[in-house]
Parts: C-alpha cells; sequence; structure tokens
C-alpha cells in the first residue's frame, strides 16, 4: 500500500463538533484531496496510530486570502497527537496529492 510523509504536526486545535484540528494546512493550489483519508500518526515517542482523517477547506468569514486544506482527526486527542507526530497519508502516492509542478 502506498504512504507518503504528509507533514509533521505544528500545532492543534481541538474544534468542538469537528474533532482535532491539525496545522500546518495545506495550500488548494498545490494539494488535492479526497474528503476522507487514511491516516497515520508517529508520534515523537515512536507510538503509531491509524485512523481516518477528514481533508476540508474551512468556510470562514471574511473569507482567506489563500485557500488551504486542513485535515481533522474526530476519533483523536490532542494527548494522542503532541506536536511533533508525523503524518503519513495511506494509500496514495505523493503524485496521486501534490500537484503537477510542486515540489
Amino acid at each position: 500500500m502506498p504512504e507518503f510523509l504528509l507533514c509533521r504536526v505544528e500545532d492543534t486545535f481541538l474544534v468542538s463538533g469537528r474533532g482535532l484540528m491539525i496545522a500546518p494546512g495545506f495550500p488548494a493550489s498545490a494539494y488535492r484531496f479526497d474528503v476522507n483519508q487514511q491516516i497515520r500518526v508517529v508520534r515523537p515517542d515512536g507510538e503509531s496510530l491509524d485512523c481516518g482523517a477528514f481533508f476540508q477547506i474551512p468556510f470562514q468569514t471574511p473569507p482567506a486570502k489563500v485557500l488551504s486544506f486542513f485535515c481533522t482527526l474526530p476519533a483523536a486527542t490532542r494527548e494522542s497527537v503532541p506536536i511533533g507526530s508525523e503524518i503519513w497519508l495511506l494509500g496514495k502516492a505523493e503524485r496521486d496529492v501534490k500537484l503537477a509542478g510542486d515540489a
């Protein structure tokens, strides 16, 4: 099964009714995601957790200057995804997610 390192968690935000949102976001001009994806969280202590994630561009007022996808983990807690954790996207190769011309 393909997988690749998507990012390292820089911050987390618990959003009521949605779950844990991780930062950084991913510019919509450079990435494309299915709404529902499987990911693996690899914590700094080496423990890992496979879970479902939602990738969406949030609605906000005023609109963001740069539209970005954000990753929300509905079943995760801040304790289970500490800052510095790696987020691995499962079932997709990097070329399937990053748009052509972006490194």
